[in-house]
């Protein structure tokens, strides 16, 4: 399933270019103009050289070969391929002994730890096939360091409840397993994807970081005094969540006056945010002393559950509720927030330019 998983994405990433390239010509050559638009600076004279050699290409089978090379060429630069043979094979590695390690101690994470892995090591390679040659500035190490301790505050919070209540991260189709590993390594993916807006990257990559901050105070700091309501799951959808992307989006776009910038920083705040919240969620209804249910359809629902007891009946319901709805409902959301403050901050700097002059 991770192969699969990872080839699907690779073949979207695929159809995304050809979607975004020129409309003229062939899907090849299509898909050649979307990778030569988005070559790397030190190489950007190969798009118009590989676009060229194209057009002397005939046959449907070789122009489709030399669309995948091209794509192969983007996806992997051949001057880092010492770099990403080892990456690859240390990230395997890494993902082998990270399942077998689940196996033993929690088995019924395994299949997540071996789906995320996987995902990771495909993420690290193509990172180390793309790494840029100039130093990474300091705002984008701060970003970086947030989502990785927010990914790792993630796992660390699910393997806490598969050890306290080994039935709660029980999952015998393992949909979600799966799901969630997924969802992580993409949400992980988005934020250590080096933003490309020239001057304006550390703007956005600032505002995002300000917003995701306060809101993951805001959210740990309630987790720290108020008592977890297990029966309901707030998700993402929340006014904090809601005032952070606004926060970042409004702000980037107003600083820099770019809509896309603007929209990417409401992107990453999301990415930043939401495991975050997922941490101060499950992490608060760890510390609950006593469980009980009070709704009836909760009462029936554990009676025909098999669950050994009442936490663990709660805790899967609330790890499923804030997988399903924090991490892939409630983000659509957010994504759709942060379009519109992009458009409010660029009417902002629209306004303030209009004044000034």
């Amino acid at each position: 399933m991770p192969v699969v998983v990872f080839l699907a994405l690779l073949a979207a990433l695929g159809l995304l270019l050809v979607l975004a390239g020129r409309r003229d010509g062939d899907l090849p050559a299509r898909l050649v103009s979307a990778v030569a638009d988005r070559l790397p600076e030190h190489r950007r004279e190969w798009g118009p050289a590989m676009v060229a050699e194209l057009t002397q290409v005939r046959g449907r089978v070789r122009r489709w070969r030399f669309a995948a090379g091209a794509l192969r060429v983007l996806l992997f630069p051949p001057p880092h391929r010492g770099r990403v043979v080892v990456v690859a094979a240390v990230g395997l590695a890494v993902a082998a002994a990270a399942t077998v390690s689940a196996a033993r101690e929690v088995p019924t994470l395994s299949v997540f730890a071996g789906t995320l892995g996987l995902l990771l090591c495909a993420c690290a390679t193509l990172a180390a096939a793309h790494w840029p040659r100039r130093r990474p500035g300091a705002p984008y190490v701060a970003v970086a360091t947030l989502a990785l301790a927010a990914a790792v505050a993630t796992v660390a919070t699910l393997v806490r409840v598969a050890v306290l209540h080994p039935s709660a991260t029980a999952d015998g189709t393992h949909v979600f397993s799966v799901l969630f590993a997924v969802v992580l390594a993409g949400y992980l993916a988005v934020a250590l994807i080096p933003p490309r807006a020239g001057g304006r990257a550390n703007a956005l990559l600032l505002w995002a970081l300000a917003a995701a901050l306060a809101g993951g105070a805001v959210w740990i700091a309630i987790a720290a005094t108020v008592p977890a309501d297990p029966s309901g799951i707030t998700g993402l959808m929340s006014p904090v969540s809601a005032a952070a992307v606004l926060l970042a989006s409004v702000g980037a776009a107003a600083t820099t006056g770019s809509m896309p910038a603007g929209a990417r920083a409401g992107v990453l705040t999301v990415a930043l945010t939401a495991p975050i919240h997922f941490a101060a969620d499950i992490g608060g209804v760890l510390h609950l002393g006593h469980y009980t249910l009070t709704d009836p359809y909760d009462v029936a629902a554990f009676a025909r559950g098999g669950y050994p007891d009442v936490a663990s009946f709660l805790l899967s319901d609330q790890l499923g509720g804030e997988i399903v709805s924090g991490f892939v409902l409630y983000p659509v959301a957010l994504l759709a927030l942060a379009l519109l403050g992009a458009a409010a901050g660029t009417r902002l700097d629209r306004f303030r330019i209009r004044r000034a002059a």
